[in-house]
């Protein structure tokens, strides 16, 4: 392993970046002190805003450029993605176009990409938050999607059904079980508490207007009008160690691969 280029979507809140994207960065600094790391975004508008603020951004093509330049020529990719999304797909791509100037180019697979990560981000999550009560109910906010991958967010609250928690909701912004389908689940729960926590990397625009904001299409304002308590956990999922934990573990696993293959 030459080198190592840490992909994410981006975010232009810089809080939530530095608590999320800049705590791997650095996590995965100090346990590879010896290995270049680069970082890259994959939103080409996330990238213009933050070059507005006076922050440099590289996308994934030009990421890998440089590294190739710098004479790095075996690279793994890690990508801070929740599922095999179309942004997944479309790295795969860039990495397919990259990957002749390279000895070795490998990209390492999002958090939920099979039945042991979904597990384990379950019990993450679940560690994170402490024990839920009786009179209560957790419904996490992913990004959802139109794309195959979508599956891994219903298939995550089975996960949770597994662990033996009743008590956890997984909807989706942009998915398949959105805000309607959440509130029908939550008619039969009954709970007189819930809890909204985002089931992104980042506690940014998702997290902060679609689930916990004041304006009459927040996940906030429909759940309160529909008779709960509503309390928002602004927390991104980088920032739970257990969850960046399963991100680098992707690395060490592929270099023990790498180095016994």
């Amino acid at each position: 392993m030459d080198g190592i280029l840490i992909v994410c979507f981006g975010t232009t809140h810089l809080d939530s970046w530095e608590k999320t994207y800049g705590a791997i960065f650095r996590d995965a600094r100090e346990k590879y002190p010896g290995v270049p790391i680069y970082e890259a975004v994959t939103s080409g508008v996330i990238r213009k805003k933050l070059a507005e603020t006076g922050k440099k951004t590289w996308d994934v093509i030009s990421a890998l450029q440089r590294m190739g330049e710098a004479g790095i020529s075996r690279v793994l990719v890690l990508t801070t993605f929740v599922i095999a999304g179309i942004e997944y797909d479309r790295l795969l791509e860039d990495c397919r176009r990259a990957a002749p100037q390279f000895a070795a180019l490998s990209v390492l697979p999002p958090l939920l990409d099979c039945p042991a990560g979904l597990e384990q981000a379950a019990k993450a999550v679940l560690s994170r938050q402490g024990k839920i009560r009786e009179d209560t109910v957790l419904v996490l906010l992913g990004h959802g999607t139109g794309h195959r991958g979508d599956f891994a967010y219903p298939a995550l609250e089975c996960a949770f059904r597994e662990l033996g928690e009743e008590r956890v909701l997984v909807g989706t912004v942009e998915g398949y079980q959105g805000l309607a389908s959440v509130r029908r689940r939550l008619t039969k729960l009954r709970p007189q508490k819930v809890l909204l926590r985002p089931f992104l990397f980042t506690a940014g625009d998702h997290a902060k207007n679609d689930m916990a904001g004041e304006g009459e299409g927040s996940w906030r304002t429909a759940l309160t009008r529909d008779g709960c308590q509503v309390d928002c956990i602004l927390e991104g999922l980088g920032e739970i160690p257990a969850i960046r934990k399963m991100f680098l573990d992707r690395i060490r696993a592929a270099a023990y691969n790498n180095s016994t293959g």
